[in-house]
């Protein structure tokens, strides 16, 4: 690995063309949006045999009060929630975007 001498990446610093064409893919937001607005669908209508969605709710707060791996899941998503939102400003520098510039996009990540 280099050594780092700045704290600002650019596009010319990932190495690999494999890399590289993951880091910028730009259609990468939107897909992975679509996996998770699916997974959302998904929880809320799908499977109707297990019941309605106050029926699969309640069990589901059910084994989390008994079951402490998916309890402890739940948390590391809100820490990896949390971390995430910290790398948001480094990539928006990365690609150029300026200090006052999509200040939603800030808040909201």
């Amino acid at each position: 690995r280099t050594v780092e001498t700045s704290s600002d990446v650019y596009q010319e610093d990932i190495d690999g063309d494999i890399q590289t064409l993951v880091a910028e893919w730009r259609p990468l937001g939107g897909f992975l949006g679509g996996v998770g607005a699916a997974s959302i669908w998904w929880g809320l209508f799908a499977r109707p045999e297990f019941g309605e969605f106050s029926e699969r709710y309640a069990s589901f707060g059910d084994l989390l009060s008994i079951d402490r791996v998916g309890s402890s899941f739940l948390v590391d998503l809100v820490i990896f929630a949390v971390f995430q939102s910290w790398f948001v400003d480094d990539d928006l520098k990365r690609r150029g975007v300026e200090e006052g510039e999509l200040t939603d996009l800030r808040n909201v990540a």
